[in-house]
Parts: C-alpha cells; structure tokens; sequence
C-alpha cells in the first residue's frame, strides 16, 4: 500500500450540547427506571457530555419517531456537518486543491440515502464531474480505516491527485423503546459528529497549516477479523431505529489479542510498541481504554486524547478516531519523526489500525 500525507483534517458537531447528567436526570432515569444499576451505568460511561443533533431529553416526548423521519434527519445533519469538515479542508489546503481532488470517500453506519451524500456534497462544493466515490456503509465504529485504505489505494492508483475521505454519524436519532441494561449501555455512550481529511501523495507540498507545513504520514494499516466473536457486536436495522448490541465481554477479547495486533501492524516498519509516541484508542467505553492501555503500557498521557474526546464527545463511531487525531496534533503537537497508531474495533470483532509519521 502507498503512503498519503494528510493535508488537513476538520471535525464538526451538531450545536446542541448535551450535558450527561441532565440527561440522566430529565431522560434516562424515568426511560431506565426498571434497571436499578442504569444510574452507575451513565456515570462510569466516562462520557461528561455529548453533541447531539436529536436531543434526548426533549425529541422522544411524544415517542419513537418511525425509521423515515430518523433517515430525514441522518441526511439533514450528515450533510450539514459534511459542508463544514469539506469546506474547512478545502480552505486549508488553499487554491488550486479543489480542481486536484480525483476521489470522495466517506462512511456512515447511522443512515442511507440515495443519492448519497457525497454526491451532493460534491455538486454544492463544485468538484469535478469524473470526480471518483465511493460510499461505506454499516460497517461501525472503524469504518474510518476503510475509508483510509480506500484512500490511499486511490492515491497509490493516481498519486497526482487529491482525495477527501471522512466520516458523519448521527447516532442520536437511534434511541429506542427497549428498556435493558444492555441498550442503557448504548444510550449513555454515543454521540455525533463528523470528520473529513484531504490526503495527497506522501510527497505532496500542500499541506495544512496545523502541521507547520508538512502534514502527517501514513505508512500503512493493518487488520484482523475474529470471528469467534462474531455475536459480540451487532448492527441492525429493526422497523423503528437501528439496534445495537454490546457484550460486555468486549474489552477482554480485544485485550487478550491487542499486543499481538500491534505487533504485526509495526514489524513490518521495524518498529515496536516502545518505538511509538502517540496513541489513538477508539473509546468504545472507558474499560476498553484501560484494557488496552495497561496490555500496552501505554502512559496516561499517552491515553489522554481518547479519554478526553469520550468524555468530551462520547463514543461517535466510526468519525471518533478522527476526532482523537485531531485532538493529537492540536494539543500533543507531536514531533517531526515521531510516530502514532490509531485504533478502532467494531463488529466482527474488527481490530483495525493505521501508522502514521509525523
């Protein structure tokens, strides 16, 4: 696989913020009232607050909305997030970027339309008519590696051109009429953004000014499927929302094969986990953090980006790793020469990973 260099990354959010205890107070504690650990629950999320384009402690009063009116917001909301991430790398990335833009590839896993929304980002945002696009669907909360590898083949395949590649996820148009503590779990994690790169070749010169001028590297990906596991994660559309299930058992799966995991995506780079600074951890939840940071003796500083973008954000599926990159190189700033593995999981169980150089 060929390197890209990020040339500019932007995320977005809905407006409203939600703050977790409120929503605790004024919506989940009547809604889990039969789960008497549903309150330990939504504390130990370690989710403080979220963003959400549909509220919760006000847009399910009068009831479940059925699966067309969540399908109308997902685009409404998908697309105008989509118009700040799209038009905020294309501004950084200065003249003449837009016309170099060959392939469009996003993911999201809360919602369809057709024509899908990067069609309709690419006519407002006036790309080029043989511009190339490919829409991921349903595939969670690492979603954003395929839209990676996608990315780079693009780039490995036209290393002339430019590719804008990210995410959106309304996950809060989801909430459903099933009161366990299993969808307590769901309701008290997850919430919504959006996130967009523009990548170039890894020689490329433009590049945004976040990263002093030479933007990150990333020097390839790598992924593994369990499917033992198959069970431990689902998605699924039922008649009024989409359905999730969570075992608990997640975190100890994913900690049992995480080091070998890593290994085997830096041994081909002759590095190894001693020999990387920087740590992108998909916080499905706080114990999936602890986990994987003690099997890796990963510092708490080291954890820090994903433990504040769940508390800051709440779980946002597959844009959430975007989210922690973004965090990486505006508050770590990391060094030319130092490195980063970003990491997610999802149903399958899917580890996926991606080395990057900064």
């Amino acid at each position: 696989m060929s390197a890209g260099r990020l040339l500019a990354l932007r995320t977005a959010v809905p407006p409203t913020l939600v703050p977790q205890q409120s929503a605790f107070d004024e919506r989940y504690r009547e809604m889990f009232e039969t789960v008497p650990q549903a309150e330990e629950i939504f504390r130990g999320s370690g989710v403080t607050s979220r963003h959400m384009a549909w509220d919760p402690r006000t847009a399910y009063r009068d009831g479940y909305p059925p699966i067309k009116a969540r399908m109308e917001a997902w685009q409404e909301h998908f697309l105008a997030m989509g118009r700040q991430t799209v038009g905020g790398v294309l501004d950084a990335a200065g003249p003449g970027a837009r016309e170099r833009v060959g392939s469009f590839v996003v993911a999201s896993c809360t919602g369809y339309a057709g024509p899908t929304p990067e069609i309709v980002l690419a006519k407002e945002f006036g790309l080029r008519q043989d511009l190339r696009r490919t829409f991921i669907g349903h595939m969670g909360c690492y979603a954003a590696f395929n839209v990676l590898k996608t990315a780079l083949d693009a780039l490995a395949a036209r290393p002339g051109e430019l590719v804008l590649a990210g995410c959106g996820e309304v996950c809060s148009v989801h909430q459903r009429p099933e009161f366990t503590a299993e969808q307590a779990v769901v309701n008290a994690l997850f919430g919504d953004a959006g996130a967009m790169m523009l990548l170039g070749g890894a020689d490329d010169a433009a590049a945004d000014s976040d990263t002093d001028g030479q933007g990150p590297v990333f020097l390839g990906t790598h992924t593994e499927t369990h499917p033992d596991t198959l069970e431990a994660m689902s998605w699924h559309i039922e008649d009024t929302a989409f359905r999730m299930t969570l075992s608990p058992y997640v975190p100890f799966y994913l900690a049992e094969n995480i080091e070998p995991f890593v290994k085997r995506l830096l041994a081909p780079h002759g590095l190894d986990t001693g020999d990387v600074q920087h740590w992108g951890v998909h916080p499905g939840g706080p114990k999936i953090i602890d986990f994987v940071g003690e099997k890796l003796a990963l510092t708490p500083g080291q954890l820090g980006p994903s433990r504040t973008v769940l508390a800051e954000n709440g779980n946002c599926s597959s844009a959430t790793i975007l989210l922690i990159l973004e965090r990486i190189l505006r508050e770590s700033r990391p060094e030319p020469g130092e490195h980063a593995v970003l990491m997610a999981f999802g149903p399958g169980l899917t580890m996926e990973s991606a080395l990057v150089r900064f």
